[in-house]
């Protein structure tokens, strides 16, 4: 009875340690917290939605004018991984663009949120927030005095087609460049811009050319885009969490995050050699890649109204560049945080993915190589391959778990032989230290052997714990019965109220996982 009791209130700990594991390591700060900025009172931002066209610019530049007689148009390109619409203003701002690669008979990554805030767990990831802006991405001038930035977002000229196409297919290994053309109110060329889409990637290149004879009065261009992401999680705060705003200079990763609904951040100019700036969510991530480095990098944010949500972050960065840098070329990543795309950037976007301290970040990346190799290799679902690593884990880990039990075992059994040493020598701290090491030499026991292995599984634990919490390999993917979302918990049905740190989701595999847990102590 009395060691059906310790077992019970033993199982009962260990299932509040897993429970509480989350905030534990969270508070320790195992994950790349980004900096939080505190801000004014924010004032939310509607969700506006542009489809006439908007007034020309000629206003918002101080002294220049547009000629104006070009209407918007739009281009639709679609490709294999993903369908984007384009916007003539700007020369080329994204108006749309939805994730439409397919696996199996459905969208590679689903759910998301529509134009009017509603959440659809079957529709295609969709990445672009409808803005008043027209800048995704622009060119650029921030002015001081006035504290706001002036888009060059008047509608450019599509220029090199006898006809604006309306909708443009690429197969794979297909591209297709296009080329606009921005004139001052003399006709003069302003501003070129080249863009291109290939339909083998998620990089789309847009290039600038500025005539500085029209720009006398500016000391730098920003690059900039000013959309932020559209939300992807049902959990508001799942996107929240994970978003930021991040820049790269000279391989030092700064990542600035708001606070709350109730915060804005102020632009945050960052000097210095800029090789990207990017926004991400927790899955998706927009990223400027400048090919030669900017002279300085932006950051700001505000919240935005989407449909019930209290906290829609809008980020907002840029790579600055000064004037006498007439070309500007860039590469656009727009798509899933997954690392055999990112790579393909040949830059260190991959930084902001979360990978754990320095020390676990190689094993991180090695767990999800491994996975994906069985996946891909193998043809397995992934709750089958999550299966097939656990079994490989417990392997690797039975060693180190059996000489744990073992020492353990052997403390146990020596434990009267302590207890009546330390009566006989209560009085004599040397000789009761001298003796407890003598009598572990006699009878094989190491003090640190109960705890030294299960601390050397630990980089290996967290690490498995990261890349199964963050990576979007697992999003969408099913098991089987009633596991839908093998990135999400398999909550059956959810209470009537709100139990504090557990919440209002009943989910089965936590249940299961208890009851082995405490049968695996039994045994």
């Amino acid at each position: 009875m009395n060691n059906n009791f310790r077992y019970l209130v033993a199982g009962v700990l260990i299932f509040l340690i897993i429970l509480l594991q989350p905030i534990y390591l969270k508070w320790l700060g195992y994950e790349s917290s980004p900096v939080s900025v505190d801000g004014v009172e924010a004032i939310p931002v509607r969700h506006e939605i542009i489809d006439s066209p908007v007034p020309s610019t000629a206003d918002k530049l101080d002294g220049y004018g547009f000629e104006n007689e070009a209407p918007e148009s739009f281009i639709t390109v679609v490709t294999p991984l993903y369908t984007a619409t384009i916007s003539s203003r700007s020369g080329g701002s994204l108006k749309s663009y939805t994730l439409t690669q397919l696996s199996s008979d459905n969208y590679k990554h689903r759910g998301g949120y529509d134009e009017y805030g509603m959440y659809d767990e079957n529709m295609p990831v969709s990445l672009i927030l409808s803005t008043k802006d027209y800048c995704l991405p622009c060119l650029a001038v921030y002015d001081d005095r006035e504290d706001k930035y002036n888009f060059i977002n008047a509608p450019f000229r599509l220029v090199g087609y006898p006809d604006n196409p309306d909708t443009v297919f690429l197969n794979s290994g297909e591209s297709i460049d296009f080329k606009y053309v921005l004139n001052d109110i003399g006709g003069n060329v302003l501003v070129q811009k080249s863009l291109s889409f290939s339909a083998d990637n998620f990089i789309s290149e847009h290039g600038f050319t500025v005539n500085d004879d029209h720009l006398d009065y500016v000391n730098s261009l920003e690059l900039v885009w000013a959309g932020g992401l559209r939300p992807s999680e049902k959990r508001a705060d799942e996107d929240v969490q994970y978003g930021s705003g991040i820049i790269s200079q000279a391989g030092e990763i700064e990542d600035v995050q708001t606070k709350g609904p109730d915060k804005n951040i102020d632009r945050i100019i960052y000097n210095g050699q800029t090789e990207w700036a990017a926004v991400r969510s927790k899955y998706f991530i927009s990223a400027l890649l400048a090919e030669s480095p900017g002279s300085f990098a932006t950051i700001s944010a505000e919240n935005m109204i989407l449909g019930d949500r209290e906290q829609t972050p809008l980020y907002r960065i840029s790579v600055g560049f000064p004037l006498d840098v007439t070309g500007i070329s860039s590469r656009l990543y727009l798509g899933p945080l997954d690392v055999d795309h990112i790579s393909s950037t040949g830059t260190s976007l991959d930084e902001t993915m979360n990978w754990g301290w320095t020390i676990i970040q190689p094993i991180s990346k090695g767990i999800l190589w491994v996975l994906k190799f069985m996946h891909n290799a193998l043809h397995l679902n992934y709750g089958l391959v999550l299966l097939l690593f656990a079994f490989l884990i417990r392997l690797v880990t039975g060693p180190l778990t059996k000489k744990s039990y073992e020492s353990t075992q052997k403390m146990q059994k020596i434990q009267p032989l302590t207890k009546k040493m330390q009566e006989k020598y209560k009085n004599d701290p040397q000789r009761l230290q001298r003796e407890t090491m003598a009598m572990y030499k006699k009878h094989g026991v190491n003090p640190l052997g109960g705890c030294l292995p299960m601390l050397l599984q630990m980089p290996l634990l967290m690490a498995l714990f990261i890349v199964f919490r963050s990576t979007i390999e697992f999003r969408g993917q099913p098991f089987i019965l009633w596991i839908t979302d093998l990135s999400k918990p398999d909550i059956v049905f959810s209470l009537p109220f709100n139990v504090p740190v557990y919440g209002d989701g009943v989910a089965i595999l936590p249940l299961l996982m208890g009851v082995t847990l405490f049968l695996t102590m039994r045994m």
